[in-house]
């Protein structure tokens, strides 16, 4: 009675260390398809990424005016989406004069939108067919992200509401 207790137990931890190294390998697989590309291009890239899930990455960066801001690289089927949030929504006034400051943005800055994401912080961002995405329109992409984040911010700051 007691060894077949025991195979059952040994059968059982047999089971659950093979479910456990399965979980485990399957967050440590490599990305595939659009992400697979764009993994090795923000390997390649010069900045330091870190993946976070098999389709989205992050990078720090520290800004002339907008200081320690994390570039977020996420694929959702075959569009690249970099994006930074530039300001909390708690930081933001709803004044004419702020939204009026943004739209001008929209028509200022090339390549980039600057809009509100689903739980009303203000964002940076810009969209990309991975198909066509090269290592030279990576960088540009991310530089372009980055620097107008930085440029948002500057132009915005006197509008916060302080942390």
């Amino acid at each position: 009675m007691l060894t077949r207790a025991r195979s059952r137990a040994t059968i059982w931890m047999i089971l659950a260390a093979a479910l456990a190294a399965a979980v485990v390998s399957a967050q440590d697989a490599a990305p595939t398809g659009g992400a697979a590309k764009v993994d090795q291009l923000a390997k390649a890239s010069g900045y330091s990424f870190s993946r976070k899930t098999d389709s989205v990455w992050a990078a720090d960066f520290v800004g002339k005016n907008l200081k320690n801001f994390r570039l977020v690289v996420a694929v959702q089927g075959d569009v690249l989406v970099t994006f930074v949030t530039v300001a909390d929504k708690a930081r933001m006034p709803v004044n004419i004069a702020f939204m009026r400051k943004l739209l001008r943005y929209n028509s200022t800055l090339d390549r980039v939108k600057i809009g509100y994401d689903d739980d009303g912080d203000l964002f940076v961002r810009c969209d990309a067919s991975v198909r066509v995405l090269d290592a030279t329109e990576f960088h540009s992409i991310v530089d372009q992200v980055s620097a107008a984040s930085d440029e948002v911010y500057k132009g915005i700051v006197e509008f916060l509401n302080q942390e």
